[in-house]
């Protein structure tokens, strides 16, 4: 019961931070990111088919339990989180290109994320049977239509939009913090029986994540690699939770989304130090 209530809060939550997303977004952003094609490509193709593809062969060799490779699977399809942008701007990174690439992803996830799953989970996890068309409800309901409904308002009043943004994205962070942090505390037991193997291997997946979209932007300049690589190892976990309170309720798939989550945000902390020390220690600015 407890845990249906914090599900409702998470999807409250993920609304409202999508609806902050559209608020500071106009449709400008948008074009001038799509017209930037060899850019937004890459980032399309790291989010939605390199780290998913890798992470997909890892899965497919490493002794690790169904609802485990599910959790990862999920993370693996659910790219770029709302909070990325601000992890972005701690990283030295192009927040106005983060957040154009998310607006894209976002909008591409709902027929995407769905294809991906449908792909990969039943020929790695022993036949899953997975909802599609609650998954792509969800992605509606959570991605799709906030941020549509944002960036509409930022269109039509940017007076509104600005007033809206004081206090709509706390709301979003606030219930997110929240939902999250009840829903940890009560998985905390599920966490750790889950072993080394299981942690061990999230580790490597997000410093893979990060590498990778470091990589695909060699050539670039420096703030735009940061920029691809946190976007592209914050993968979207309230969206991931979400599904996976809603198709494997009662196991251990929800809290490894958080854990990944977790992981996530901590190594693209720690990405973002450490490109500044190397910046310094060549005696140039970040």
């Amino acid at each position: 019961m407890i845990a249906a209530y914090m599900m409702k809060v998470v999807m409250v939550s993920v609304i409202f931070l999508m609806l902050g997303v559209g608020l500071r977004t106009a449709f400008g952003q948008v074009i001038e990111a799509a017209r930037q094609v060899r850019l937004i490509g890459l980032g399309v193709l790291a989010n939605f088919v390199v780290i998913p593809v890798l992470i997909y062969l890892s899965l497919v060799w490493l002794p690790l339990t169904s609802d485990v490779k599910i959790g990862i699977m999920l993370m693996a399809a659910a790219p770029i989180a709302p909070m990325a942008p601000p992890f972005v701007g701690m990283a030295r990174g192009n927040v106005a290109f983060a957040v154009g690439l998310m607006t894209i992803v976002a909008l591409l996830s709902v027929p995407l994320t769905p294809l991906i799953l449908d792909f990969a989970l039943p020929k790695s996890t022993e036949g899953v049977d997975l909802d599609s068309m609650q998954i792509i409800k969800t992605l509606l309901i959570a991605q799709l239509i906030p941020i549509s409904v944002g960036m509409a308002i930022r269109q039509l009043s940017p007076k509104w939009a600005e007033r809206l943004l004081k206090f709509v994205p706390k709301i979003g962070q606030f219930g997110l913090i929240v939902g999250v942090g009840l829903l940890l505390a009560k998985d905390t037991k599920q966490i750790l029986a889950l072993g080394l193997l299981p942690h061990l291997v999230l580790v490597l997946m997000v410093i893979g994540s990060i590498f990778i979209g470091d990589w695909m932007l060699i050539g670039e300049t420096d703030d735009k690699r940061r920029s691809l690589a946190v976007s592209t190892a914050i993968r979207n976990v309230p969206l991931a939770f979400l599904i996976a309170g809603e198709n494997f309720p009662d196991t251990v798939v929800a809290p490894v989304t958080l854990l990944f989550g977790v992981f996530t945000m901590v190594f693209s902390v720690a990405y973002g130090k450490l490109k500044d020390r190397q910046v310094f220690s060549k005696g140039g600015t970040a």
